[in-house]
């Protein structure tokens, strides 16, 4: 990870980039794995069948595309581990549970962008999100630890409901398709009233398909892996 970081931290520095782009989730925010295996114990399936459940439902695609709610993939979810055996109640307990969970921020990556932004570099996140995103970032910035000092908070980096935040949601197309990439370029380009070459902008993933995707749309990219 620490060598993908270095990677584009050197790729910022080029001239000729003026926009730093970052992926959401699994990069900026992480999330701790551990709670699958207890959400599997707690639905009395067998290990996997929670994540399976939930990241492989056929609607998520819908839903990075703004084509349906969160509500509709939480009811989903429950759908599938009906048709499993297990009951009502106990399935939406365990979505509650996994769908509480905000992640947290991770403070490398935050550093490094923050770090980029007081170079002059204009910062954006760019997520195959969900209608809940900006709720969520702004519960995340609310209850981030008060022990880490202000400047390495998420809040003092991008509003989260400012127009820095690309939502896939929002934006109607998701990543890798070429669509997604050509509409947050536009997004990008007209909250900075200023047309953008495409190889100016420098993109932070920890998807092989989503950093291809990128370049082939004119990006440059660095694969963040977190193993």
């Amino acid at each position: 990870m620490l060598d993908a970081l270095a990677d584009y931290r050197a790729l910022l520095a080029e001239d000729g980039v003026w926009v730093a782009v970052s992926d959401l989730d699994g990069v900026l925010r992480v999330f701790d794995t551990t709670p699958w295996a207890a959400l599997d114990e707690q639905l009395g399936l067998p290990q996997g069948s929670a994540f399976r459940a939930v990241l492989r439902d056929p609607l998520l695609e819908d839903v990075t595309r703004g084509r349906a709610t969160h509500e509709a993939w939480r009811e989903s979810i429950l759908s599938t581990l009906r048709d499993q055996g297990v009951p009502a109640a106990r399935a939406r307990r365990a979505i509650g549970t996994w769908a509480d969970d905000r992640g947290r921020l991770d403070t490398d990556v935050l550093d490094l962008l923050q770090d980029a932004q007081r170079e002059g570099i204009e910062v954006f996140v760019l997520t195959n999100g969900t209608d809940r995103v900006r709720e969520e970032l702004e519960e995340l910035c609310a209850h981030e630890d008060p022990a880490v000092p202000t400047p390495r908070r998420f809040g003092d980096l991008l509003d989260p409901h400012g127009e820095w935040v690309l939502n896939t949601a929002e934006l109607g197309e998701a990543k890798p398709d070429p669509a997604a990439f050509a509409l947050a370029h536009a997004r990008i380009e007209r909250v900075l009233g200023r047309a953008v070459p495409r190889c100016s902008v420098a993109f932070l993933d920890d998807s092989a398909s989503h950093t291809e995707g990128a370049e082939e749309f004119g990006w440059r990219a660095v694969r963040l892996r977190r193993a």
